[in-house]
């Protein structure tokens, strides 16, 4: 999952207006549209002669770009103006921690079709990922595109891996055992091994002393491993998408076609690992892989193509459908992400909920925590007293631990994403003198002025 990037605003909104088209530009002919553009309807075009030349997608708050093939609406909207993918993010992790909720407490989860709406969820959350990633990463310094995901997903990381080390499993422990005497703090599934193998994302194990115990994940016949936060799986996935995407800006290749083409492979490959014959492709190529892959990748093309695909109903409706029908088949990835991170788009725009969790953002909180904190439940025997009871509990102390993690760590974390530049020596002692220049001319103005009386400053309206 790609918890926490907001997308940019648009930084010509108030700027001065556009200058009109030159005669050149209003008579040369259209380019063709190219690629994945062919594929696509136009929306209804908009009289050319009225649209502002710019050289940038920003500049347009209706999400039109320069040299773009549509003359309506486009996705790339999402990145220019408000929108709702904060809000989507915090639904999917709702979703994740209630459907957890049910599963970890002993009940049936609901599913469509084949799959859980959980797992959902999760494609979700990497749509959304590939969608503001990939924009991140083509407007950033590779340096401090690094520097932003780091701070992003770390921190809370560590702190969760440290509450989870020394405070729920301990409490595990201790309601088992009647004591901490015993508690393994070294070994090789100790806590401090919990922590400090665990750190660069990529869970070695799960749980803690072979604890917990007395719950219901994971499932009998499950090859799951024992685990105190089963959730942490996927952050490395999350990770690796991160570093495909470092790569790519690295070599040049984070384009329309060169990204185009690395899906198109990554489709073929997936095909044949579901449709092909056991162990024709690798190990390390696994369902996983390929499912979060698919979706990242939707959700990067949609991105890169973000200003030739049109902003419409008829598109989203018939992309509904296509993902509603995709949960009845057994690789449901195939087919629904491109679909997904079309909705997910066309919804954080369409969708008026542009404040919710854009300046709290609880998702990655709830995702990394409920986990742990229902595990804890189920060893304390929560889940006897109903589901009534039991999931209130949870939730409740679940979202007092994301607030906690959100006011005292993510967000202090987020304020070094973009560091103030260091002062030159002397830059201090110039910026002083420029001041006292400034205010001896604007008090000379103002003494020679007939109004001497009006203090001196920007009038209304100016």
């Amino acid at each position: 999952m790609e918890p926490g990037i907001e997308a940019p605003r648009n930084p010509h909104a108030d700027g001065e207006p556009a200058r009109a088209p030159s005669p050149d530009t209003l008579t040369a002919p259209p380019r063709a549209p190219s690629g994945v553009a062919r594929l696509i309807p136009r929306p209804r075009r908009a009289d050319q002669a009225t649209q502002p030349a710019s050289t940038s997608v920003a500049s347009h708050p209706s999400g039109t770009a320069p040299g773009d093939s549509t003359g309506g609406e486009t996705l790339a909207r999402v990145f220019t103006g408000p929108n709702c993918l904060s809000a989507q993010r915090l639904m999917f992790a709702w979703v994740v921690l209630l459907l957890h909720g049910l599963a970890l407490s002993g009940h049936h989860t609901p599913a469509l079709g084949k799959h859980e709406y959980d797992a959902v969820a999760l494609d979700g959350f990497f749509a959304i990922s590939g969608l503001l990633v990939t924009h991140s990463a083509r407007r950033l310094p590779l340096r401090r595109f690094i520097r932003h995901r780091a701070l992003r997903i770390l921190p809370g990381f560590w702190v969760c891996l440290i509450f989870v080390a020394f405070v729920i499993a301990p409490l595990g422990w201790l309601h088992v055992h009647g004591t901490l005497h015993g508690y393994p703090l070294t070994g090789p599934h100790g806590a401090l091994h919990y922590v400090t193998d665990n750190a660069l994302v990529r869970m070695r194990f799960y749980d803690i002393g072979g604890t917990p115990t007395g719950t219901f994940f994971p499932a009998p016949g499950s090859t799951a491993p024992l685990a105190w936060d089963g959730s942490m799986w996927s952050l490395w996935w999350e990770v690796q998408c991160y570093l495909g995407i470092l790569a790519l800006a690295l070599v040049g290749l984070l384009r329309r076609r060169p990204v185009l083409v690395i899906g198109a492979i990554t489709l073929g490959l997936a095909l044949v690992e579901a449709l092909g014959p056991a162990g024709i492709l690798p190990a390390r190529l696994s369902p996983d892989m390929f499912r979060f892959a698919l979706n990242f990748l939707a959700g990067s093309i949609v991105c890169l193509y973000a200003d030739r695909i049109p902003v419409s109903g008829r598109i989203a409706a018939v992309a509904g459908v296509v993902f509603v029908g995709s949960h009845f088949v057994q690789d449901m990835p195939l087919i629904s992400a491109m679909p997904l991170a079309y909705l997910c788009a066309y919804l954080g725009i369409r969708v008026p909920l542009h404040r919710l969790g854009t300046r709290r953002d609880l998702s990655y909180g709830l995702y990394i925590y409920g986990f742990p904190i229902q595990q804890l439940a189920t060893v304390y025997g929560l889940h006897r007293q109903g589901i009534l009871v039991y999931l209130p509990v949870t939730v409740v102390v679940t979202v007092v631990l994301a607030a906690a993690s959100w006011y005292l760590v993510e967000a202090p974390a987020l304020r070094h994403k973009s560091p103030r530049p260091r002062s030159r020596p002397g830059a201090h002692s110039t910026r002083a003198i420029r001041k006292t220049i400034s205010t001896i001319g604007t008090s000379s103005a103002t003494l020679s002025s007939p109004d001497t009386g009006r203090r001196a400053g920007r009038l209304p309206g100016e």
